[in-house]
């Protein structure tokens, strides 16, 4: 009897560790895709508030500098938790970093300014469309990781759901003026670009095996250079605030830091297609945000674009996390797509 208690006590224990390994390796699995879709509500956030602390007074690059800052503060105080490595085994690898880290501060500067002067949602809706196709060919290029069949038609699906909301823009814009509706082009494409190209080298570094703090650091220090650009840009910063306006401000300098660090996170778990293609939700959460927040209504067109996005990248996040399942043999390998 005490043998049979035994054994059975050990099994018991072992389908325990098995159930333990099992669960780990499901949370692993969507562990990308979920940073992805945090990081899309993140963005969509500090643009509307943004959007707030613009009417309040708060100057442009002042605004766009105030997040750079909390950004860089958690980085340096997890620079100094982690202690990674600061420096790459060559000199090519130190030279992505430092590229990577101006191509993304430029690309912020960029997108801020298009959220500051056209609508959130479609400021991401160009953003977001175009990225996931630069992005896919630049991966297959670089970091040889070809886009699969399911994360073509995501794109193509998210691509439609995106020009029927650039449609709704032009609409809207067509009554401004022209050199402020070029702006509201030039911005957020010049940003998708320049996104595009600072987050394939960082998954190029990751794969590499940068420690994620040592890019996050490089990615993050950069944004320094936009307190000069404060000065230089038309409105004087403005520094001495009420109360009410500094939370406000707290509010959309921490769901900015937080966005990025999970962004970075989630391209270090995720291959840069299957991210940028999650990250198009930014549009309908800017969206939705917009109407509680702004009371900004979308139109018929913005909502249907908006929920044919949510249909797309919603496909290509559950693809995503069976394909990660697949690889970490937590469920039986099925038929490939």
């Amino acid at each position: 009897m005490e043998v049979k208690n035994t054994k059975g006590t050990e099994n018991s224990a072992q389908e325990e560790s098995d159930d333990s390994k099992r669960s780990k390796g499901i949370a692993k699995a969507c562990l990308g895709v979920l940073l992805a879709v945090f990081v899309a509500f993140g963005d969509a956030l500090t643009s509307i508030i943004m959007r707030l602390t613009k009417r309040r007074g708060i100057q442009d690059f002042q605004s766009i500098f105030w997040n750079q800052v909390a950004q860089i503060l958690v980085v340096v105080v997890l620079v100094i938790i982690v202690r990674p490595k600061m420096t790459g085994p060559s000199w090519k690898h130190n030279l992505f970093l430092v590229v990577g880290g101006l191509l993304r501060v430029t690309g912020t500067v960029c997108v801020n300014l298009s959220a500051l002067y056209a609508l959130p949602g479609n400021t991401w809706a160009i953003v977001y469309g175009v990225s996931p196709i630069l992005t896919a060919c630049l991966s297959s290029w670089l970091n040889k990781e070809r886009p699969s069949v399911v994360q073509l038609a995501g794109m193509l699906v998210c691509g439609a759901g995106v020009v029927t909301t650039a449609v709704s823009m032009n609409r809207k814009a067509a009554d401004g003026q022209p050199f402020q509706q070029a702006l509201t082009l030039v911005y957020p494409i010049s940003a998708c670009v320049l996104f595009s190209v600072s987050w394939v080298l960082l998954r190029w570094l990751s794969k590499q095996g940068i420690p994620l703090v040592t890019h996050m650091f490089y990615y993050s220090i950069s944004g320094v250079l936009l307190l000069p650009l404060a000065y230089l840009m038309p409105g004087t910063p403005t520094w001495s605030l009420p109360p009410g306006m500094w939370g406000l401000l707290t509010v959309q300098t921490v769901a900015y830091a937080t966005q990025y660090l999970s962004n970075a996170a989630a391209i270090h778990n995720e291959t840069a297609t299957t991210v940028q293609i999650l990250k198009v939700l930014t549009v309908p959460f800017a969206f939705v945000l917009g109407f509680v927040i702004l009371q900004l209504v979308p139109n018929t067109l913005e909502v249907c674009g908006g929920t044919v996005v949510v249909v797309g990248a919603t496909a290509v996040g559950v693809w995503s996390w069976y394909a990660n399942l697949k690889r970490l043999r937590v469920v039986a390998p099925a038929p490939s797509v």
